[in-house]
């Protein structure tokens, strides 16, 4: 079978690539021209089975190329297909005045692309067959045209233009389904987005640059509207000084100081950029935070919670506790050998083992547990024990720790040691939380006078 040979003429280097790849990977041969002046040049040497040619060239447009093509007794039986956008009624006219075999719309797909190929090179040996046909004059567009190609292919040409303007249909069909298809969606998480802010326990607003409520939520309306009313339209209530994020002291509807957390993004409203600002009331935490404040809860060597301090978060854990029906840890550390080490060494030296305990212990826990100096060389840790906290593996982890401190600090005049006491709290016991503590503080002892007996 003769190899097919197809002339490709596009000024784009690109779309020739890509058109040269996607001809060769489906067994034809190819060859390229930068334009049409350099596509006659190649002519003169190559005979090709077939042509393809961009309409929008430089120094000579695909029409005149392909009727200068077509004037060449040597090469007018070469089907030409025409590579255009397609964009104007006339653009067939000129194809069929300038003897163009086809159509290829841009963006083309290069399965139709193929497709079309084989139609032609099949209709080759029908063309053969027929002889040369009589032109004819036509009027289009207030102009008049004399058509000098074959019926067929004229035929071909308006039918290969059919089916271009068939494919584009589809296409069309295919993208409205997709767009319809993506409208539903945004319409889904627009539902989605606004039962979020509907539903949120924070307040959130939404204003636009003159600082007016486009939108309020449900808890927005009730932290600051009057009962019944709403905040839309309102002046937002607020003065935030343009911050990102921060804390906030206002009274609410009914006249109660409150502090809110607030954070502030920008957002697309309505088609409009806007600002997006979310409300936490943080009040339970500012007053514990302002009660800390006022007393002498910290230790200032270990900069740790000290006694007072601790029972004073072991009192709201407990409400917590309960509240979540999640059961307490309480640890209780006693550095061991302080009171020797102070003797022979000096309290500067005491006061490092104290530091590095402390360090130690804030390391091997979580952030959320409560550590505290309880006084002396006793320490204690209060968490929530949930499905991710098990105690005795941070019980684990501290010792751990205490063994590589040791290991890098082989110059301390002996190793830093500490017995520990771990005891539960359960909410569903009727006990105190100081039981709890105190058994922990017995385990610990318990522990220690066995380490001194020599039985751990």
């Amino acid at each position: 079978m003769k190899k097919v040979e197809i002339l490709i003429v596009e000024d784009s280097l690109t779309q020739a690539l890509r058109l040269k790849f996607v001809l060769e990977q489906d067994g034809f041969q190819t060859h390229h021209a930068i334009d049409a002046l350099k596509a006659l040049e190649i002519l003169k040497t190559v005979k090709p089975t077939l042509i393809i040619s961009d309409v929008m060239m430089p120094n000579m447009d695909g029409y005149t190329f392909c009727a200068t093509v077509k004037a060449d007794p040597e090469l007018n039986e070469i089907p030409v297909i025409l590579v255009t956008s397609l964009s104007d009624p006339t653009d067939v006219i000129l194809a069929l005045k300038a003897g163009a075999d086809n159509f290829l719309t841009k963006p083309y797909d290069e399965r139709a692309l193929l497709s079309r190929i084989r139609h032609i090179l099949a209709n080759l040996e029908i063309r053969g067959q027929h002889g040369v046909e009589m032109g004819v004059e036509v009027f289009f567009a207030g102009k008049r045209y004399f058509l000098n190609s074959s019926r067929i292919q004229m035929i071909d040409l308006l039918l290969s233009t059919y089916e271009s303007a068939v494919q584009k249909n589809q296409e069309l069909h295919t993208t409205n389904l997709q767009l319809r298809e993506a409208l539903e969606n945004i319409s889904i998480l627009q539902k989605n987005y606004l039962q979020l802010l509907e539903t949120n326990a924070d307040s959130i607003f939404v204003i636009d640059g003159e600082k007016t409520v486009r939108y309020a939520n449900p808890a927005a309306n009730a932290l600051f509207a009057p009962e019944g009313s709403t905040m839309t339209d309102q002046r937002f209530p607020i003065n935030l000084e343009d911050r990102e994020r921060g804390e906030v002291e206002i009274s609410d509807r009914a006249g109660t100081p409150a502090f809110l957390d607030f954070r502030t993004m920008k957002t697309d409203w309505d088609g409009k950029v806007m600002d997006l600002i979310i409300l936490r009331d943080v009040t339970p935490e500012v007053s514990l935070r302002r009660e800390l404040q006022q007393l002498s809860l910290t230790d200032d060597l270990t900069k740790l919670y000290n006694r007072r301090g601790f029972m004073l978060f072991a009192s709201r854990a407990v409400l917590q506790s309960k509240r979540q029906r999640q059961r307490l840890f309480i640890v209780f550390a006693d550095l061991d050998n302080l009171k020797r080490l102070n003797d022979s060494q000096g309290h500067q030296t005491g006061d490092f083992y104290l530091a590095s305990a402390a360090a130690l212990l804030s390391s091997s826990f979580r952030e959320v547990d409560t550590a505290a100096r309880m006084g002396g060389d006793e320490f204690a840790v209060l968490g929530l024990i949930n499905e991710t906290c098990i105690p005795e593996s941070l019980v684990e982890r501290f010792f751990d720790n205490i063994k590589k401190f040791n290991a890098e600090n082989p110059t301390l005049p002996e190793p830093l040691a500490v017995s520990i006491g771990l005891a539960v709290y359960d909410p569903a016991v009727p006990e105190p939380i100081e039981a709890a503590i105190d058994r922990a503080d017995e385990e610990m002892y318990n522990n220690k006078k066995a380490k001194k007996a020599g039985r751990q």
